[in-house]
């Protein structure tokens, strides 16, 4: 609802106002009353009124000069003038300072609210305007984030951060990662709790995401505030933990400064998660210095296969892949801690491919575990996402451009007899189906089930021609269990009926 207030000098007039027309109707609710410009003046900064309808004559502060103070003070507040005096001047100098419409005494229930809805549309406007542009800049500054989180530190990022974030290269934060990922209507709950707590501290909290599943926030002082020890990071976290209510971790990096230190700050968050380090207070892990990093399990494989993708070699990848689970079989890790360790590969592997020019689409399609997890199927989905980003780098350079899409083809020529679908096809040759799809399309120019049912199709041309079956056992023959669809895909694609087609 919108919020309206009245100022006028005569009682009666303010009790008109009230009851004249169907203020809730309007989409308005009235929020305060005022008998001179003085006391409309303080209610409009406690009120806030979206709309204001104010006499011209009242004593104090007169109408004219109430609206321009406080146009000065609430720019977006909409002005009605209400007056008992036929004074054109007055009309004009109230126009000037923005005023929505200029009505005369005794009011007239029509105009006021022809008035009213008229000023109704351009208040709506504005808010929807105003919240789209909010909307814009939380999306940029997440991006900014995000982007700085994974090291991009190109001007425009550190520019953007400065602008938009309002860190500096003397602004000192701390990165904090939670544990699990929660889910996206508990996150506005959990973040306003923890800025709560934020304010008396006067810390500011920005909240970010690095792909689906990586969620934290950073707490941001100014060199005057105050320092945020680890005591105090503990307590405000153990805090947060009883009032959430549920099982929750915070991973938290040790302070930095400036904008070109948040890739640093991220990957200690994710080493304090990893590692669990001790801090005294459950759920809550601080990271504790680089010496740490050696204590991983299965430390330095990352580097082995990173030097895999991008010599472009799957075989090798395989292998590598194949040792990192046998490490993570041998090592008493966390599933949580196996997450993380994958994704810091596939950020590593992501920075890679954009070392090539690509922002590759298929990476919003890569397999999140879930919890408890399939050792199993995790090691093929991981190997099949790095393999697809050998296989795209490959592209880039120029190897293998046609290779495994020809052998699609071969393949999808052999077995068009079975139940084919692109899952299979694409798991055959160990690539995302989604990604596989898009580059099969790219290359024969049809979708994957077009050129399914053009294979299936024209092996049927052959039965037809050269044996005597019926429609059903053709259809059958080369894969299609209903044999009315068989008819339907087989006119769609030769213009005539099965039955025709052999009769000519």
């Amino acid at each position: 609802m919108l919020r309206v207030m009245f100022a006028d000098d005569e009682p009666y007039m303010l009790e008109g106002l009230r009851t004249m027309i169907d203020w809730n109707k309007l989409g308005f609710v009235v929020c305060g009353e005022a008998l001179d410009g003085e006391d409309a003046l303080a209610l409009m900064a406690s009120a806030l009124p979206h709309l204001v309808l104010t006499d011209v004559r009242m004593p104090v502060i007169d109408g004219l000069e109430l609206i321009e103070q406080a146009s000065s003070l609430h720019p977006e507040m909409k002005f009605i003038i209400l007056s008992g005096y036929a004074d054109f001047e007055y009309a004009k100098t109230a126009m000037r300072h923005g005023v929505a419409n200029y009505l005369m005494k005794p009011l007239i229930e029509d105009e006021l609210i022809a008035a009213v809805e008229a000023v109704a549309v351009t208040i709506r406007e504005r808010i929807a305007a105003s919240q789209f542009e909010n909307v814009a800049l939380d999306c940029l500054r997440l991006e900014t984030i995000s982007k700085l989180l994974q090291g991009e530190n190109r001007q425009k990022w550190i520019e953007q951060a400065s602008a938009l974030l309002d860190i500096h290269e003397h602004s000192s934060f701390r990165c904090i990662l939670l544990e699990p990922n929660i889910q996206a209507q508990n996150q506005s709950d959990l973040k306003q709790i923890i800025a709560d707590k934020m304010k008396l501290m006067q810390v500011r909290m920005l909240p970010f995401g690095v792909g689906k599943e990586r969620h934290g926030f950073l707490l941001v002082r100014g060199p005057q505030e105050r320092e945020l020890s680890t005591a105090i990071l503990t307590e405000i976290m153990t805090s947060v933990r009883q009032d959430w209510g549920t099982a929750i971790s915070f991973s938290i990096s040790s302070e930095h400064k400036g904008p070109h230190a948040l890739k640093e700050a991220f990957r200690e968050g994710l080493i304090a998660e990893m590692c669990k380090f001790p801090s005294g207070a459950e759920g809550i892990y601080i990271y504790q210095g680089e010496w740490s990093a050696e204590t991983l399990p299965a430390f330095g494989m990352t580097e082995s296969i990173l030097d895999a993708v991008g010599s472009g070699c799957p075989d090798t990848v395989r292998a590598h892949v194949h040792q990192l689970f046998i490490a993570f079989s041998r090592q008493s890790v966390s599933e949580s801690w196996v997450s993380a360790y994958l994704d810091n590969i596939k950020l590593e592997i992501l920075k890679l491919v954009t070392q090539f020019g690509g922002d590759p689409n298929w990476t919003s399609n890569w397999y999140v575990p879930t919890v408890p997890m399939d050792v199993g199927l995790l090691e093929r989905k991981v190997t099949q996402e790095i393999l697809q980003a050998v296989e795209w780098i490959g592209q880039k350079k120029g190897v293998g451009q046609d290779e495994i899409v020809s052998a699609a083809g071969d393949y999808i020529k052999s077995h068009y007899k079975e139940k084919l679908q692109l899952q299979v096809v694409a798991e055959h040759f160990s690539l995302n189906a989604a990604y596989f799809g898009q580059r099969f399309k790219k290359q024969v120019g049809l979708t994957f089930n077009e050129y399914l049912h053009v294979v299936r199709i024209d092996e049927a041309k052959k039965l037809l021609r050269r044996e005597e079956l019926k429609i059903s056992d053709v259809a059958d023959r080369v894969g299609y269990s209903d044999s009315e669809q068989f008819v339907t895909k087989f006119k769609a694609l030769t213009g005539l009926l099965p039955s025709a087609y052999k009769k000519g």
